[in-house]
């Protein structure tokens, strides 16, 4: 693997990063970011939207769509993160005005989309034989058929506009995908409303309904992102080159493994946290959907930073005033939210969970002060990754990831439940000591960036 240095004046990536940080591209940084934590909001605000209007037909259905939901989310997770390998290659071939290896990258970027979307939605549509398998309960199998295969076909058109999203992320024009996407909340609902309670004549589809109504949002929203990408120049395709493909996935699967091993951990806690106690399970759930807004920051930083430094050359100045700004950006982020959570815990555990136990209340409001003690580290050490990820270092971040969530936090959430009984106070400890670990070990690898080119 061959490396660069960041220049001189940056010394590590945070002792110095003060030094070399630019107010310019502090607001590159915001204005990229900004719209990308807010399409992340977005996204979890249909969720939302889905969750409430499904919860009326009954706790079966809701737990039906829930298991159906978290299958789908595994598998679009790691394809998303697939295609991300689109984005630093995507992005430098923008800023150097390379035309002709744009119009390959897209070409290249529908032949990765297709290569993962069949055979994924081919087993999303079995899915209801895979869960019986795993042993999940047939009446919720039997209730989710109808909307895990609408989701199956939503997930076609969700991977394509994954990859329009990273292509417009990489030219920098993440607006477009905001507009769309707040469009498509209001609409979602509407197209709910209208095939889960049969609206004008329809027959009332149910839970189904919410599946149906993803799919004909996810071609609107497609159709929308086509448009726009047109209007913004970024269309048009070229000669396939197997080998941008072969790239694509070189830099795009860790990425994959990566994000599917922090969603799964994440997952996995909230399973066993329901297994444990009603006052754990009660106390983590309020964590967990404030970690859910936490991360759109994340988000936002990590996709930006990694777009900024892939469009600068490897030994310019600007690649350290890149590094620096989005370093203490991250600090400040994870000061930001750390101090709101702290000061916002008790209102929120409160209101959260009013008609709760005493018990369940004082624990959301213990774990939410722990998750507060995360935010500090979370922010700086996604904005690493997306450093690394722009010079295709993505593997050593993947590793990073396995580490961190499986390795260090797995284990030490069976420690802290079974030899100490410290219930979802445990579970967030664990989870909080491998976020640590997984940001300090991508901090502490931007000591070297390898140079374009240089292995994954």
């Amino acid at each position: 693997m061959t490396y660069y240095e960041i220049p001189s004046t940056t010394g590590g990536p945070l002792r110095h990063a003060a030094r070399n940080v630019s107010k310019a591209e502090a607001w590159a940084l915001l204005r990229l970011g900004a719209p990308l934590t807010g399409l992340a909001l977005v996204n979890m605000a249909m969720s939302l939207t889905d969750t409430l209007m499904t919860a009326a037909f009954g706790a079966e259905s809701l737990a039906a769509v829930a298991v159906a939901s978290d299958f789908y989310s595994i598998f679009f997770y790691l394809a998303v993160g697939c295609i991300g390998g689109l984005g630093p290659l995507y992005a430098a071939a923008h800023a150097a005005g390379d035309a002709d290896r744009l119009a390959r990258l897209r070409t290249a970027g529908i032949v990765a989309c297709t290569v993962l979307a069949l055979p994924i939605a081919s087993l999303l549509w079995h899915a209801p034989l895979v869960l019986s398998l795993l042993g999940i309960d047939p009446s919720l199998v039997d209730a989710g058929t109808g909307y895990v295969r609408a989701i199956a076909c939503t997930l076609i058109p969700m991977l394509a506009v994954a990859v329009l999203r990273t292509r417009l992320t990489a030219i920098e024009r993440p607006g477009l995908m905001l507009r769309v996407t707040l469009c498509a909340v209001p609409i979602n609902a509407v197209f709910n409303y209208v095939f889960m309670y049969g609206a004008f004549g329809l027959p009332e589809l149910g839970v189904t309904g919410a599946g149906v109504s993803s799919l004909l949002v996810g071609m609107l929203t497609l159709l929308a992102l086509m448009h726009q990408s047109r209007r913004a120049g970024d269309s048009g395709t070229g000669r396939l080159d197997p080998g941008d493909v072969a790239e694509i996935f070189r830099i795009g699967v860790p990425i994959g493994i990566a994000t599917l091993a922090e969603v799964g951990v994440y997952l996995g806690a909230t399973i066993y946290a329901a297994s444990l106690s009603v006052t754990d399970a009660a106390a983590h759930s309020v964590a967990i959907r404030l970690a859910g807004v936490g991360y759109t920051f994340y988000f936002g930083l990590q996709q930006a930073s990694m777009t900024r430094l892939a469009r600068v050359d490897t030994t310019s100045g600007r690649a350290g005033e890149v590094v620096g700004t989005t370093m203490v950006l991250g600090i400040a982020i994870g000061l930001m939210i750390c101090t709101t959570l702290l000061a916002t815990s008790a209102p929120i555990a409160t209101y959260a969970l009013k008609g709760s136990t005493p018990a369940a209340i004082n624990a959301a409001i213990a774990v939410i002060g722990l998750l507060a003690l995360a935010e500090l580290f979370g922010p700086a050490g996604a904005g690493a990754a997306g450093l690394l990820r722009a010079r295709k270092v993505t593997r050593p971040v993947m590793v990073y990831s396995l580490i961190g969530n499986w390795l260090v936090a797995g284990p030490l959430i069976a420690v802290f439940t079974i030899l100490f009984d410290m219930g979802a106070i445990g579970i967030w400890i664990a989870m909080i000591t491998g976020t640590v670990v997984y940001s300090g070990l991508c901090v502490l690898a931007l000591r070297n960036l390898p140079s374009v080119g240089g292995s994954t």
